[in-house]
């Protein structure tokens, strides 16, 4: 699975975390979340799945080839 950052993004922000709290939910990194999200680093499969435990979504919501910008549903399958 390759991670989406505008995904990870929207999931993100309509959420309501910022990235200091998502990386701290997810045991990662401030700045890797900020890498992530600008699309700098592809995101290793352990990460994605902390990313999706910490934002409550599926692995594949943040990683889907189109953004779920318009499919609140997605944020919480």
């Amino acid at each position: 699975m390759k991670l989406n950052p505008e995904a990870l993004r929207v999931i993100r922000e309509r959420s309501g975390m910022s990235k200091a709290e998502l990386a701290e939910r997810a045991g990662i990194d401030r700045t890797l979340v900020t890498r992530l999200e600008n699309g700098e680093r592809p995101g290793t499969p352990r990460v994605i799945r902390a990313l999706a435990v910490a934002l409550d979504c599926s692995q594949l919501a943040i990683c889907a080839a189109s953004c779920p910008c318009a499919e609140p549903e997605a944020v919480h399958s």
